[in-house]
Order: C-alpha cells, then sequence, then structure tokens
C-alpha cells in the first residue's frame, strides 16, 4: 500500500520484525510476533481446510533435515544454485541475473553469458558504483555437518521430496486409488544471495505444499476448475488473457486440467484472505525458466508496492520425482492400474541360498538382505562382491490384470511469507480524514476475535469487563484485555493490527447491562447486551464460529 511502511508498522504493532535484532538482524530472518503469529496461523487453518474439503486429501508432516541421496535424485545437489556477483569495492553481493534483468535484456541462465552482458552493459553496484567482480555459482543449500566420516546432510529446500519419497504410504492409505494429494505445511531453508525487502525473499521461509498424484492415462481431477473467477492469464509469449480457469483451459491456454483446478481453487483461498483478485494474475513460466523436473509452471503473482512477486508456483512435475527416487533407491514406488487380463511371460530371480552360505558361512545374512534390498555390489573386507552370481532367473507364463506405472504430478506450492506479505500490503490502508492506517483483513484471518476495553481504568468498569474476557475465553473465543490508554488510541491500536470489534464497557454497562460494540471497517457502534456478545461474534459471516 502506498503511503504506508508495511515494515515499520510490522515492527512497531508486532506482526513480523528483524531475527535477532538485539544483535543488529541477519538479513532474510524475519520472526513472527503475537499479530503476525496468529494471522499466519488463521492462513494456515484456511488454506488446509479448503484443501481437505475438496476431498482425497491427506497430511504430511517432514523432517527439515535431508539425506543427501533424496538430493542427489531429486537433482538438488547438482542443479540447485543461483549466479552472484560481488561488487569490488564494497563488497555487496548480488544475482547476476537479476541485474540483467533490470537493464531490460531477457536473461540467459548461463555464467559466461551473465559475466558477458554485465560487461558489455557497464553494469556497476547498486550501491556505491562500484565494478562488480566475477560471476560465480552459489549454491543454494544449507549443509549441515555430522562429523568427519559422514556424509553430511542438508537442511531442506523444498518440503516436497518428504512427500515423493513416502508416495506408497499415502498410495496405500487411499486403497490404491488415485487422484489423490498429499499437503504439509513447513519451512524450508535456501542460501539466498541477496534477501530482499522483509518477507519477500527469506533464507528461511514457511511454505503450503500440495502434491498430487495421477495417472497420466486419466490426468483430471475430481472436481472441475473453478469457473467464476476472472483474472489475467499471461502466457510465455506475452499474450494477456482475461479468464476463469476453466476457460483458460478450455481455450488450451492452461494445457493440464488439474492445473487449471488449483488455480481455481488458490483463486478461492486468495480472496478469503482479503487479497485483492483485480492485482493477482497468472504467468506462464518461459521455457528456459522452468525448472529442471517441470513441463509447464504458472506462477500465481501479486502486484504489491515492490512490483509483481510469485506468491504461488503451480507446476506440472510429472513423473520426474517419482522416477529418479526409484532408480536411486531400487524402491517400489509404482502405482497400478486394472488392465484386461492378458498372459505375460515374467521374469522371477531366486536367490541362491547354498551358493551363499557355501561361500560366505559367516557373512550370508549381509549378502542376502543386499540381495533383497536391489543392490547389484556389496564391499566385503576391501573385496567387491558381485551379487548377481547369487541369484537364478526363471522365466515363467503368467496371467496379469494390472500394470505398474508411474504416476504424474501437479505441485501447487503456495510461499506463505510471500502471501503474508501481499495481504498486509493490499490491505494497510490510510484513512482520509485522520491519516490513521488501519488493516482491513477478513475476520477470518484477524488476529483475534475482539478486544475487550473498560472505558475507564475504575469505578467498577474494568471490574465488569474482566468478567466479559474471562467468559469469553471460557467459550472458546480468542479475545485481548486491554485497559492502557485513551480509548481513542486503544481503537487505533486494534485498527492498525486488524482486529475487527471493540467491546466497550462504559457506565451506562453498568446499569443497563450492555456494551458498546465498534466496527473496524465502518467505525460504526452498536449497543448490544452483554449476553449476546457471544452470539454476535459467532454469527458473524466472517467468523465461522458455531455456538
Amino acid at each position: 500500500m502506498k503511503g504506508v511502511d508495511q515494515e515499520e508498522i510490522s515492527r512497531r504493532r508486532g506482526i513480523y520484525f528483524p531475527g535477532f535484532g538485539i544483535y543488529g538482524g541477519l538479513s532474510g530472518l524475519f520472526d513472527y510476533g503475537p499479530y503476525g503469529s496468529r494471522i499466519k496461523d488463521r492462513v494456515i487453518r484456511l488454506w488446509k481446510e479448503m484443501m481437505f474439503s475438496e476431498g482425497n486429501v491427506a497430511e504430511f508432516d517432514g523432517t527439515t533435515i535431508t539425506h543427501t541421496q533424496v538430493l542427489k535424485a531429486s537433482g538438488h545437489y547438482d542443479r540447485f544454485f543461483d549466479y552472484s556477483v560481488e561488487c569490488t569495492k564494497c563488497h555487496t553481493k548480488y544475482r547476476a541475473d537479476d541485474l540483467v534483468e533490470k537493464a531490460g535484456i531477457p536473461v540467459t541462465l548461463n555464467r559466461q553469458w551473465l559475466q558477458d552482458r554485465i560487461k558489455e552493459l557497464g553494469i556497476l553496484c547498486e550501491k556505491c558504483k562500484g565494478e562488480l567482480g566475477e560471476v560465480k555459482i552459489q549454491k543454494l543449500m544449507f549443509q549441515v555437518d555430522q562429523g568427519e566420516d559422514t556424509e553430511p546432510l542438508f537442511l531442506r529446500p523444498e518440503t516436497a521430496q518428504g512427500m515423493f519419497i513416502n508416495f506408497k504410504e499415502y498410495y496405500r492409505f487411499f486403497r490404491e486409488k488415485m487422484p489423490f494429494a498429499m499437503i504439509t505445511v513447513g519451512r524450508g531453508y535456501r542460501n539466498e544471495i541477496s534477501p530482499r525487502r522483509a518477507l519477500y525473499r527469506l533464507r528461511e521461509f514457511n511454505m503450503m505444499e500440495c502434491e498430487s498424484f495421477f495417472d497420466p492415462e486419466n490426468e483430471k481431477w475430481i472436481h472441475d476448475p473453478e469457473s467464476q473467477i476472472r483474472v489475467t492469464f499471461l502466457t510465455r509469449e506475452g499474450r494477456e488473457i482475461k479468464a476463469s480457469p476453466l476457460e483458460a483451459h478450455e481455450k488450451g491456454v492452461v494445457k493440464s486440467h488439474p492445473m487449471a483446478y488449483f488455480m481455481g481453487l488458490a483463486l478461492r483461498f486468495y480472496s478469503s484472505v482479503g487479497i485483492d483478485l483485480e492485482r493477482l494474475r497468472f504467468r506462464q513460466h518461459k521455457k528456459e525458466e522452468l525448472s529442471h523436473y517441470s513441463s509447464e509452471t504458472w506462477d500465481a503473482e501479486a502486484l504489491t508496492d515492490i512490483g509483481w512477486i510469485e506468491i504461488t508456483g503451480i507446476a506440472h512435475r510429472g513423473n520426474y520425482d517419482l522416477t529418479n527416487h526409484i532408480k536411486s533407491s531400487g524402491k517400489d514406488l509404482y502405482a497400478q492400474r486394472v488392465i484386461p487380463k492378458k498372459e505375460v511371460v515374467q521374469k522371477t530371480k531366486e536367490i541362491d541360498y547354498q551358493k551363499i552360505k557355501s561361500d560366505y558361512a559367516e557373512s550370508s545374512a549381509k549378502i542376502i538382505n543386499a540381495i533383497k534390498e536391489g543392490r547389484k555390489e556389496l564391499d566385503m573386507d576391501g573385496k567387491t562382491v558381485d551379487l548377481a552370481v547369487y541369484t537364478n532367473e526363471r522365466e515363467e507364463k503368467v496371467t496379469v490384470d494390472r500394470e505398474n506405472f508411474i504416476p504424474t504430478v501437479i505441485e501447487p506450492a503456495f510461499g506463505l511469507d510471500r502471501i503474508m506479505y501481499t495481504i498486509l500490503d493490499h490491505n494497510l490502508s490510510v484513512r482520509e480524514e485522520s491519516g490513521y492506517v488501519w488493516l482491513k483483513i477478513p475476520y477470518g484471518i484477524s488476529p483475534y476475535d475482539a478486544a475487550v476495553l473498560p472505558l475507564m481504568n475504575k469505578d467498577d468498569l474494568d471490574s465488569r469487563a474482566n468478567t466479559i474476557f474471562e467468559s469469553l475465553l471460557k467459550m472458546k473465543f480468542s479475545v485481548l484485555y486491554d485497559d492502557s490508554g485513551s480509548i481513542g488510541k486503544r481503537y487505533s491500536r486494534y485498527d492498525e493490527v486488524g482486529v475487527l470489534y471493540c467491546i466497550t464497557v462504559d457506565y451506562d454497562s453498568l446499569e443497563k447491562g450492555d456494551v458498546t460494540i465498534r466496527h473496524r471497517d465502518t467505525r460504526e457502534q452498536i449497543r448490544i447486551k452483554i449476553d449476546d456478545i457471544p452470539r454476535y461474534l459467532g454469527t458473524n459471516p466472517w467468523n465461522g464460529k458455531t455456538n
């Protein structure tokens, strides 16, 4: 919101602030305060409720420390890096592609190409105008050392891989039927070259991700895409089309049915958390932008005070991840489909237990386990043992009515911190007549249901207000009690953090048993009986509570 310093208000009011502030802070690390934590939790709750309401969805909660072999199989170990360049004078680091893009040149992600463009265009340090040095590769994953003789671990750069390697558990949970989806909310870590503007680009960030699995012969979700909400679609060729996700799919702009479905779901979610859909678009990735695992990606981008920012990426990952984890681990991550019965020649391998015991009497169990794990070789006392000699292959004709396949995956990945930034940007407003700031977020993500305020901290007003406060807490309402400062300042205080209702106990309350309820957006005040407060708060259409 122009004219409003989001970072200043967020720091002052306890929405978010720099991490480790008393030590000067660290770029790319922010903490959520008392109000921001509650807003964030309510955004997560709405997202989960929306996802679960679609059916065929289950939650996953995985570890943030990740096995190196997982990242090698996923491609992150070798391919997850950015190109950095450092000022030779003040030593400020930049992403080389960002600097070239700012110069209006379409970017090619190649180290030498970026080096040549920076020199050719005469791009200098944005801070001190010093010359820029050599373009280098910067790995983006944070390494966790276990010790001298063990392989390092990594903090996960995304939450997706935990869902892929546990695919089989969820396939069984859903009774081996597709489509189904796994969702997770958690933290990821990326060693960003130049973290920017508060919650926009972080080194430690929050994600809400979904991995949805499909039979590639029937790649369709169980419901049709949302057909009512129309937004702008910006294709990789630069064409702008105003359409709903369903219309975009029917016109061939969005190729995948489930991708259009999740776009519609995302629009519904954005609307519920107060993101202005007039300032939102779906932008298709150009071919050179696509991640190594993606055949098609669309970003939901929001227009904010720092320009268009990606808040969700919806990618068609194909069968890339499951295929590579099958190859890397040797494990069965296949699904099955029913087919007409047919006779096939089936090859099976039998373990020659007698030969193993004859050659390795004391280590036979080790060799047998290695064969069962699908390994081809085993190191035994410095000697490589060829395990193939201990298996016998035989063929037999069998009748089958099922066949294996590797599911394809559509991934909607919601950047929670960027969504929070956008919510604040789209909803922090200034009252024209007073200049006071107010946060006009929906009641569903308001940090508290209401604030209970005694007009004065005396004459039994505070006691009556405290009784109301305690009563609402017992009924599971989230409420605050505040008797500090003038009533006008307290109204402004809660306007700034998005609390929709202020309940004021005044002298009439002592005589008549009623209170004033003030509405944040309209500033209208009504009087209701104290006994009616729970019903008023609980039946408000923005709340969703039932009493």
